[in-house]
């Protein structure tokens, strides 16, 4: 649930403002920097983004989206977007869904899903 007075600011265009005077700082950075990229950090407010990359990365760390939500949730100082929620369950749920592997000297790409 959302705190009022969350140190993060979670937009829908996925970019996060976090601000840096807040006691609660260091620790949103730390939780931040698993899933989402720093792409500005002035005095005061530093920009992050959360990119398909990097939750990608996130998720071959064995960060589910749950985590994600789940931090986002802790320090936002708003609700937390639906996109946002949207987007990072389906960005994390990408993650293995096609494995290459070397069979007999040769790739092969597989898929657990018949779709793919």
């Amino acid at each position: 649930m959302a705190d009022s007075r969350g140190p993060a600011i979670v937009q829908a265009d996925l970019t996060i403002l976090l601000e840096v005077d807040h006691p609660d700082y260091e620790a949103a950075r730390d939780e931040l920097a698993v899933f989402a990229e720093l792409v500005k950090s002035p005095e005061h407010i530093h920009t992050y983004r959360i990119t398909p990359l990097s939750l990608w990365n996130a998720a071959a760390s064995g960060v589910v989206a749950d985590n994600v939500l789940a931090a986002l949730e802790k320090y936002s100082r708003y609700e937390v977007p639906d996109l946002v929620r949207t987007e990072v369950i389906e960005y994390i749920s990408r993650y293995g869904r096609l494995v290459l592997e070397l069979i007999d000297g040769q790739y092969v790409l597989r898929s657990d899903d018949a779709v793919l």
